[in-house]
């Protein structure tokens, strides 16, 4: 086995914006307040930039209430929100309105929200939600936010407990009853945390996130066809999402279907080239018996991240395959290196220390050229990567052969002319085979295949 998937199933917290409820922000301005006021005060669905003017105009104008300028500038805030790279004026935006009206409770949320949502200072993030809760602690919104950081921390029974208070003000709050649901899922209460999530998906039947987190908890069940089914209707109602191919891929292959879960890769990847899809795809490659795909693709990966432990892992077992007793160790301890918990490659390391003092490094070759079921040429001699692929590889193996006799055949019976342009073919075959191979994307099988058959082309 390949060892522990490489990517998160789960996308636990669906960062929730700054809320519509910014806008029912009570403000009671007095009618001396400039003209583009009234888009402020009514939370205009103008630009953010025509918003952030509007709301600037009651801001500065001193005659207002504290209470009505710190509304607008929670306004404010909003829009600046909304723009790239605007959540720093955000926040000092909420930092002026909490100065001006310290008992606003909606301030407060926000200001916890935003933290959270900016990657911030999740503790502050907190304390400033249970200030919000402490002035209104009928805020079903805020217990729920407080939730979503609290399961950030792990802190998943205060978690919990919040997701309750929110449900019970407002039982029909969808994000609550997910967001209930993956905190569930971690706590690994899987029945539940289904429960949960499908009263998600009955309040709100769009939610795709939620479609692909009770997948997530169908599989941890062993419900793989209920897993596959739910990560086909995230992709069906947002197809644009990679990582709900990379997710049913990984149902799939946990299902022995291959193919169909490199597919998924595939189309993964050409919507976002990551490290983990380039894994979880080497890996199925693997099990399929496709060594040298399997090796191009955990290749492509550490380009992108050579820090992916996983992958190290993986490579490593590849390479046992293969023979590479002294390749396999350095994977499995660079893996070690990254992850010290990875029990994966600590037993991977032990059976390959094992395996050196019995039988040394030298990796073992077990195809020969002449034993006519391996390739064309002899295994032990073969030095490049590529060759030593085709060499651990039945089905390369074959193919290698099955080009290399029908070029000879070819070759015998063409003209003294085009014999000239099918051996600069052939070298030229041979020698981008071995400047591409490892690439990302190099499909080495693909490649093989596409060159027998032009020469079978040829014969006929």
């Amino acid at each position: 086995m390949c060892g522990t998937r490489s990517s998160a199933q789960m996308f636990p917290f669906a960062k929730i914006p700054l809320r519509a409820l910014l806008l029912s922000a009570a403000m009671s301005l007095v009618l001396a307040a400039p003209a583009s006021a009234a888009d402020c005060v009514s939370g205009s669905k103008a630009a953010p930039a025509e918003l952030i003017a509007a709301c600037s105009a009651v801001v500065d104008q001193t005659s207002n209430s504290p209470s009505d300028r710190a509304a607008a500038l929670l306004l404010r805030a909003d829009a600046h929100a909304r723009t790239s790279g605007g959540l720093t004026q955000a926040l000092r935006d909420i930092d002026r309105a909490i100065a001006l009206d310290g008992k606003n409770a909606k301030a407060w949320r926000l200001r916890g929200d935003l933290l959270r949502e900016a990657g911030g200072d999740l503790s502050r993030a907190a304390a400033d939600l249970t200030k919000a809760i402490e002035l209104d602690p009928e805020d079903s919104e805020a217990y729920e936010l407080r939730g979503v950081v609290y399961t950030n921390q792990r802190r998943l029974d205060r978690a919990l407990a919040d997701y309750d208070r929110a449900i019970k003000l407002k039982p029909d709050d969808a994000q609550a009853w997910s967001d209930r649901g993956v905190t569930y899922y971690l706590g690994g209460d899987n029945e539940k945390a289904i429960r949960d999530l499908s009263e998600a998906l009955r309040l709100d039947p769009n939610r795709a996130r939620s479609y692909t987190n009770r997948g997530a908890a169908y599989k941890k069940l062993g419900q793989l066809d209920k897993a596959v089914a739910d990560d086909g209707e995230a992709i069906r109602l947002d197809p644009k999402v990679p990582e709900y191919y990379d997710n049913r891929g990984l149902t799939l292959a946990a299902m022995g279907k291959y193919d169909e879960a490199i597919a998924d890769y595939d189309q993964a990847l050409r919507l976002a080239p990551k490290p983990n899809f380039f894994t979880n795809r080497g890996d199925s490659h693997q099990l399929k018996g496709e060594l040298g795909a399997a090796l191009s693709d955990y290749e492509a990966a550490l380009k992108l991240d050579p820090n992916f432990a996983q992958t190290y892992n993986n490579r490593a077992v590849l390479y046992k395959k293969m023979g590479e007793r002294r390749k396999a160790l350095a994977d499995y301890e660079a893996a070690l290196k990254l992850d010290p918990g990875n029990d994966n490659a600590a037993g991977g390391r032990r059976t390959m220390i094992a395996e050196i003092a019995k039988f040394g490094d030298e990796p073992r070759r077990p195809l020969a050229a002449n034993s006519g079921n391996g390739p064309s040429f002899d295994c032990a001699t073969a030095r490049r990567e590529v060759e030593k692929v085709i060499c651990a590889d039945p089905q390369l193996g074959v193919l290698d052969r099955q080009i290399a006799e029908t070029y000879e055949r070819v070759l015998k019976s063409a003209s003294k002319r085009s014999a000239g342009d099918l051996r600069k073919t052939q070298r030229d075959f041979l020698a981008t085979r071995n400047a591409s191979f490892g690439r990302p994307g190099y499909d080495l099988r693909k490649v093989m295949q596409e060159r027998l058959q032009k020469l079978n082309a040829i014969e006929s």
